[in-house]
């Protein structure tokens, strides 16, 4: 991951990647740098978009996405341990990171240009919670999902790639949010599924 980053990075930018590695190698379990490539050029990610990453674990695709791509990183994040490697991270390189502490489902999401979602563990309740509000984001929002496929009635497929990771092949696809029915927004989104039904 890093070496590829390094690689393909501006000179200005490859000292923070050399820190990067001695805080946070790459494992297994996060996204490939060559995927967080293919997400920022069908997403367009660029200087000053702001990304949401939902289940960030520890900053290291928000750190890719700012570093390289100018962006203005946002996660979400359940698990403490995580928020504190993020946090540690994101001042060892220089760049600030608003990180949200808690379950997705029960959040109220800042605003964004670009929401992630790499969906490879959630649950069926989160998985529907998850779609429930992605339906009542902006509709400029670009929603970029790894292993799922979010209703094709109420989203709209504008990009899907094949993608590797260290588990096998899967499928990055990039949505647009149909206009939502005319019906209220309920709040804030605060809750699960089932207060809302």
């Amino acid at each position: 991951f890093w070496a590829w980053l390094w690689h393909y990075s501006p000179d200005k930018v490859r000292y923070q990647i050399e820190l990067l590695h001695d805080s946070a190698s790459y494992t297994p379990g996060e996204t490939p740098a060559s995927v967080l490539h293919q997400v920022a050029l069908h997403a367009d990610i660029g200087p000053g978009t702001r990304v949401l990453d939902i289940g960030c674990g520890r900053g290291t695709a928000l750190a890719y996405w700012t570093m390289v791509h100018g962006a203005i990183p946002i996660g979400i994040e359940e698990i403490p341990a995580l928020i504190g490697v993020s946090k540690a991270l994101f001042t060892q390189v220089s760049q600030p990171i608003l990180l949200i502490e808690g379950d997705f489902c029960e959040l109220e999401w800042p605003s964004a240009d670009v929401i992630y979602v790499a969906a490879t563990c959630f649950s069926p309740s989160a998985l529907k919670e998850l779609i429930y509000k992605l339906r009542y984001c902006d509709p400029a929002t670009r929603i970029a999902v790894i292993t799922i496929e979010l209703p094709e009635m109420q989203f709209e497929c504008i990009a899907q790639i094949p993608v590797r990771f260290a588990w096998g092949g899967s499928m990055l696809r990039v949505y647009r949010n149909s206009p939502p029915p005319q019906i209220s927004r309920p709040g804030n989104l605060r809750g699960p599924l089932s207060s809302h039904e």
